[in-house]
């Protein structure tokens, strides 16, 4: 009898609580401010000690895709592997993907899953990242410069080389990824058989028409970033809906979601600002020498390449293959444009090579 009385007076207390709360809310609009104000406060306290606690746990996924290199660094990277089975090949064949920038694996995943599948899944696709630009954490949130991006790529194919000296390696850059693929070539020029070069930044790209358009973001690359830590403070929940908003196709939105970090911001910027001062010429005489190797895939339009520069490469290196896609200079964001690219691609990579003329 008592234990129910108890519950009759403590229901009837907060139906008492709940009617104070609502008439007050409806006679005074000061009340329903700080009421409203108290309960979105609680739920962002509640939103971000689970965001921190999700931020703190290291995902054994993202942990799988990263590569010790001997510089001290480490790098981010997606690998599709080929198949092993009686009727896949023998030959040794990696495709490594050098991204442009932002230098996010992520961003190029379903270009190498369809250049994969049109592949049989015979080659080994390796994707990597830029240093610093996925996963900071990893690198202790550095930011780093063009020419160590150079050098961690060297790292990595210098190591794989030793694993396997008769590794036949496959280089496919985008944008500033195009100079980098040309600097992994005069490294290691007997190992790679083939370049598939996208949409080349490769020369004066501070004078190009969006090189001259980002000038002023890469100026002040020191202090730019700090304008995207607020949105780095936000709960993983609320970051995740200003993704979904900001960013079209559902595959791009985890590779998205990363870049919502300053310490990547200031990464991009820094790499950019780097690329502005220090390309210049392209290396005519490495090019020159193994055009026979090389593809060179234009855009209609394109600010990092404009049609000036695409005449010149055109006219330069008559020996190297040149086609021009209906494709933005991201392509991948287009549609259909990751499988269009990936079509062309893989066209390239079977034809036989037409060795120089003596």
């Amino acid at each position: 009898m008592f234990e129910r009385q108890l519950r009759q007076m403590s229901a009837a207390a907060i139906s008492s609580a709940l009617d104070f709360i609502r008439l007050s809310v409806t006679d005074d609009v000061r009340v329903a401010f700080v009421l409203g104000t108290s309960i979105l406060a609680t739920m962002t306290f509640i939103a971000r000690q689970v965001s921190k606690a999700a931020a703190g746990r290291i995902l054994l996924s993202d942990v799988a895709r990263v590569e010790c290199l001997s510089t001290d660094r480490l790098m981010h990277k997606v690998v599709l592997p080929a198949r092993h089975d009686a009727h896949a090949s023998k030959s040794k064949r990696l495709v490594l993907i050098v991204p442009g920038n932002p230098g996010v694996p992520g961003f190029y995943e379903p270009f190498m899953r369809r250049l994969h599948e049109l592949s049989g899944q015979t080659n080994e696709i390796v994707g990597l990242s830029h240093t610093g630009h996925s996963l900071p954490w990893i690198n202790g949130n550095e930011a780093y410069d063009l020419e160590t991006q150079v050098v961690d790529k060297i790292a990595y194919v210098r190591k794989r080389i030793e694993k396997d000296p008769t590794l036949s390696l496959v280089l496919i850059g985008h944008s500033i990824g195009c100079h980098i693929a040309l600097r992994l070539l005069d490294h290691f020029p007997t190992t790679v058989e083939k370049l598939v070069l996208i949409q080349p930044a490769v020369m004066h790209i501070g004078e190009t028409p969006r090189g001259r358009q980002m000038m002023p973001l890469f100026v002040h690359h020191k202090w730019v970033p700090y304008l995207a830590w607020p949105i780095a403070q936000l709960p993983t929940l609320l970051k995740k809906v200003l993704v979904a908003l900001f960013v079209g196709p559902p595959e791009f939105h985890k590779a998205a979601l990363g870049m919502c970090d300053h310490i990547v911001v200031q990464n991009c910027l820094k790499m950019a600002w780097h690329e502005m001062q220090e390309l210049q010429e392209i290396d005519h005489d490495l090019v020159s020498k193994h055009q026979h190797k090389i593809q060179f895939v234009f855009s209609d339009y394109d600010g990092w390449c404009p049609p000036h520069h695409v005449e010149l490469l055109q006219r330069r290196y008559t020996d190297a293959s040149h086609i021009v896609v209906p494709l933005p200079h991201a392509f991948m964001m287009a549609a259909d444009g990751s499988d269009i690219m990936a079509q062309h691609t893989h066209k390239w990579l079977g034809t036989p090579m037409t060795p120089p003329l003596a």
